[in-house]
């Protein structure tokens, strides 16, 4: 009885270590390289953050798409090359708040440029990672129209994520109902599917 149960356990615990970095079908890490344009004549932004470069890749789909400027979030302290290290890091900072500082920010007047705001990440631990969350505490999207989308290993709903865009953007008209939602091991055939959905909601250059 006592080995079937502590089998259950590691099972369980491996179960839960592989849905921890929810959107990270491919563990390893994607190039940490800071990706800045705002010099684009358009009124969109793309905000992204990726650890295996899924995000990278749907977010460059988005601003082809429509044209518009692009913003990788990035954390000043890496995240470790090794997925096992990453979620837990990434389990520390969710279980104690923190706010990892991140190598980005906007100045109000940069912000006043945009009147729609995408804004793209993997599911990590059921929620927003949390250079995520010190990127949105960071500006004011009040008044701006945020479309969601992420990539998952299970959570195809993005768990707690779209609640917590809309309660660190109370200003903001944030449509979790459009959200777009794609398994990280499918992304790199989503390309399609990325570009329907943005001229699904009226977007196109």
């Amino acid at each position: 009885m006592k080995k079937t149960v502590k089998l259950l356990s590691l099972l369980l615990a491996a179960v839960m270590m592989t849905a921890a970095l929810a959107g990270c079908a491919e563990r390893t890490r994607a190039p940490q390289v800071d990706e800045q344009d705002l010099t684009k004549d358009t009124n969109v932004l793309v905000v992204y953050f990726t650890w295996s470069g899924h995000l990278d890749s749907m977010a460059h789909w988005i601003a082809d798409e429509i044209g518009g400027d692009i913003l990788r979030v990035l954390a000043k302290e890496e995240y470790p090359e090794s997925y096992d290290a990453t979620v837990d890091r990434a389990k520390k900072e969710k279980n104690d708040g923190e706010r990892p500082e991140i190598t980005v920010s906007l100045t109000a007047e940069q912000m006043n440029k945009y009147d729609t705001v995408f804004i793209g990440f993997p599911v990590w631990w059921y929620d927003l990672p949390m250079p995520m969350w010190t990127f949105l505490e960071g500006i004011d999207l009040t008044g701006k129209t945020v479309y969601v989308f992420f990539s998952h290993e299970g959570t195809s709903d993005g768990g707690s994520a779209l609640s917590t865009i809309s309660t660190l953007a109370p200003g903001a008209a944030v449509n979790t109902a459009d959200a777009l939602s794609v398994r990280g091991s499918r992304v790199k055939d989503s390309e399609n599917v990325v570009r329907e959905w943005v001229r699904g909601l009226g977007y196109s250059k």
